[in-house]
């Protein structure tokens, strides 16, 4: 063996020490048994119900993400079983290392872990044998291989706690990140517009202007786009031709009474009494100022919603409603009589009534109806069209024919007019020019069929069609570097302790920026840039059309001795132990099936690939 593949073992086997210290109190002992596997990790199996079970899952799992079943054949091509199996290695590789290192659990530990599960228990929330062997002979498990199954995940998870409990980060990495991402810094910065400079930059030239165009071609380049042909019908198109009779309107206006005639209501809260003293006591002691409805709640422990009777129409509080809808304002009311003895009934809202006659809903009524009977003539039409289609006539012909009508775009994405329909930018998205158009359905009752004319890739637009752009750009380009030039003069004197105020600029000062901050008035990648500099020293960032000129004033460190760092620090160290962990136990893993070897049953795979087809 090579001294390099010596120290390799030399270092899991150290691992596995320390996994073992870790372990302390907790048990060992051995664990086996002897299935028809589809795999191994040295003596530990991975039997085919497991494989099987795992596969499942992971296919329902797909299937209900994307709103129908997978097939076997599909989920192959994937990589899905690949993905699953290698799991499952991995998870037979730790085994294999608590085998190899003799852990376990006792059998008491599998029986309470088994009596758990709330599959197993009855109706009176105790484990249920007979509802125990019911469970898994339905998922096609025995006794024997289950609770195998949960020894196994829990020596396992012995292994992930030994990982945990062993492996911790030093003192002085939660500090180091504290620091790093507690640290605020105070910036002062200014922006140079063109006005700044000693003399105005000259036009550039038609050379200058064709060299920036053939250096930055992709700023100019258009998107490629679809180029398509639709046809559309939208209710909004045809309401105004639909007609709605006299009496379909009278009719409608009786179904909807309801809504067109709304009685007076208030919105009441009631309080009972157990006799009609008691009740007119606790009235006077609120006229008196001794007390308020609230606080009689609060006295026998009710709230506002226990009391709440909601919007209510006066015939809704019988012999009381009189008097409640006496009112002329909120208050309170009472004693008056109630199907809980006298009450005080308080008053938070008023209604009043709403009576709206025929004439005056005339015309919701007819936009409602017309707008159902437009969605009734599209829905007609579908149908017809389609047969249209189906025939040979084009989306020309459709809009000629009918009340559709023809339109193009060039088709990027959701936009507005018909590329703000989900339904068509669907479509647009996946249609081909070998696709025939047929028609579909679109949010709010449209129908739509479109046509796909051309594919048109990104291009750059012949400079003479964008020049005036292009000159923009240009001209802009040059003001930049004669800023950026006249800023890295100030940045010396600015460095050296100088003043904004001398070099003639008004400063903006920032201050509590940390390495996650958004700095107003400055780009994005400023904070890097701040957190790049040392306390005084200064630096020039692009902003736009224009440049800034910045300074580091000062930078603090976090209080350690804040309230809430140690917290915070106990937390970071807990990530970082738990990151390690799951190295150690990866490193583990691939040790394990490096040292032990793997060997896979193809034919035991394909028999259960081929039974769940």
């Amino acid at each position: 063996m090579s001294k390099k593949g010596k120290l390799s073992n030399i270092l899991v086997w150290i691992i596995l020490g320390l996994l073992i210290v870790g372990l302390a109190g907790f048990g060992t002992g051995n664990f086996g048994g002897t299935v028809r596997s589809v795999a191994t990790v040295g003596e530990t199996e991975i039997d085919t119900n497991t494989y099987a079970r795992a596969l499942q899952q992971r296919l329902r799992a797909i299937g209900d993400a994307r709103g129908e079943p997978i097939a076997m054949a599909e989920a192959q091509a994937q990589g899905v079983d690949t993905v699953v199996l290698q799991e499952l290695l991995a998870a037979a590789a730790l085994e294999e290392a608590a085998r190899l290192a003799g852990l376990s659990v006792g059998d008491a530990r599998v029986g309470e872990q088994v009596r758990s599960i709330p599959g197993f228990q009855g109706v009176d929330g105790q484990f249920n044998r007979e509802t125990y062997e019911f469970a898994l002979e339905r998922a096609g498990l025995t006794v024997p291989e289950f609770e195998a199954d949960v020894r196994a995940e829990l020596s396992r998870n012995l292994l992930q706690v030994a990982a945990a409990q062993g492996v911790q980060p030093l003192p002085a990495y939660s500090e180091a990140i504290y620091d790093f991402l507690g640290e605020t810094r105070t910036v002062s910065f200014a922006l140079l517009t063109e006005a700044a400079l000693e003399a105005p930059v000259p036009a550039r030239s038609e050379d200058e202007v064709q060299a920036y165009y053939d250096a930055n071609s992709a700023e100019f380049t258009l998107p490629g786009h679809k180029a398509i042909t639709y046809a559309w019908l939208t209710p909004d198109m045809i309401l105004d031709s639909v007609e709605v009779s006299e009496d379909a309107l009278r009719a409608a206006y009786d179904a909807r009474r309801e809504e067109f005639d709304i009685p007076a209501r208030r919105l009441v809260e009631r309080l009972g009494f157990p006799d009609e003293a008691a009740a007119q006591a606790a009235r006077e002691a609120i006229e008196a100022g001794e007390t308020d409805f609230g606080a009689l709640l609060a006295e026998r422990g009710l709230t506002p919603d226990d009391v709440d009777l909601g919007f209510v129409e006066q015939s809704d509080l019988d012999a009381a409603g009189a008097e409640v809808f006496a009112l002329e304002d909120t208050g309170v009311v009472g004693p008056l009589p109630s199907p809980v003895g006298p009450a005080l009934f308080r008053v938070n809202a008023i209604l009043t009534p709403r009576n709206v006659p025929f004439e005056e809903a005339r015309e919701t009524l007819r936009a409602d109806l017309a707008r159902d009977r437009a969605l009734e003539v599209i829905s007609s039409e579908i149908e017809p069209l389609n047969d249209l289609l189906a025939g040979g006539a084009t989306l020309e012909d459709l809009a000629a024919e009918s009340e559709m009508t023809l339109g193009t775009i060039d088709w990027r994405g959701p936009a507005e007019g018909i590329a703000a329909y989900d339904a068509f930018n669907t479509a647009a998205d996946a249609v081909t020019e070998d696709d025939f158009p047929e028609i579909e359905m679109a949010e709010g009752g449209s129908i739509f069929a479109l046509r796909l004319d051309a594919t048109v890739p990104p291009q750059v637009p012949p400079l003479d069609a964008i020049r005036d752009a292009v000159a923009a750009a240009t001209q802009a380009a040059a003001i930049r570097d004669a800023l950026a030039a006249r800023a890295e003069e100030m940045v010396t004197e600015l460095s050296a302790g100088g003043s904004f105020d001398t070099l003639g600029l008004t400063a903006i000062t920032r201050e509590g920026i940390t390495r996650r901050s958004a700095v107003e008035g400055l780009p994005a990648g400023a904070v890097e840039t701040i957190f790049d500099l040392d306390p005084g020293s200064a630096a020039v960032l692009p902003v736009g059309s224009s440049v800034a000129l910045l300074r580091l004033e000062s930078a603090t460190l976090p209080d350690p001795g804040a309230a809430d760092a140690q917290a915070v620090r106990e937390a970071m160290n807990r990530q970082a132990s738990q990151a390690m962990a799951e190295d150690v136990l990866s490193t583990l893993a691939r040790w394990i099936e490096t040292q032990t070897g793997i060997s896979i049953n193809q034919t035991a795979l394909n028999a259960v690939h081929s039974q769940i087809q």
